[in-house]
């Protein structure tokens, strides 16, 4: 894990160093204007860098170089979570009955996710997801030898 923060940091860094103030940054979906400073590797899941006319047509000359795009764990686990609702009843009736999703257990393709991985679950879009499975906790126990979790969650992408 301190792998991924230190080349995290790096990768924060050197954008940011490169850029400076010469991207636009969206942080959470909002603009980012007081700098980056108190934005830690361990709190990103996502980063993605994007050129485009219609981003700049959107945003105007502030775009003119691109858009960082950065999510937070906490605002991408929102997103990932609406996104599965929309994919699975059972899913929805699982959140419904636990709160929130911090007693599942998320595979993808057949990888335990953990909370060094979560930013897999951050990259995922509607159209690469080919199923999403919610197993109960026998089933997670016996199938993937995961005991501490109430629900699994098993999502096959493209």
């Amino acid at each position: 894990m301190r792998f991924k923060i230190i080349l995290g940091g790096l990768l924060l860094w050197s954008a940011a160093t490169m850029a400076q103030d010469s991207v636009l940054y969206i942080v959470d979906s909002v603009e980012a204007t007081n700098g980056l400073e108190q934005l830690t590797p361990d709190k990103i899941a996502l980063i993605n860098i994007v050129k485009s006319p219609t981003l700049q047509a959107q945003y105007g000359a502030k775009a003119a170089n691109g858009i960082m795009y950065i999510e937070t764990r906490p605002f991408a686990r929102r997103r990932y979570n609406r996104l599965f609702t929309s994919l699975s009843p059972a899913f929805e009736a699982a959140i419904k009955k636990y709160g929130d999703d911090s007693k599942f257990q998320y595979i993808l393709d057949g990888t335990k996710i953990d909370d060094n991985s979560v930013n897999m679950l951050a990259a995922l879009e509607k159209k690469n997801i080919t199923s999403l499975v919610v197993v109960d906790g026998d089933t997670l126990k016996k199938t993937y030898d995961v005991k501490d979790r109430k629900v699994g969650v098993i999502i096959t992408s493209k």
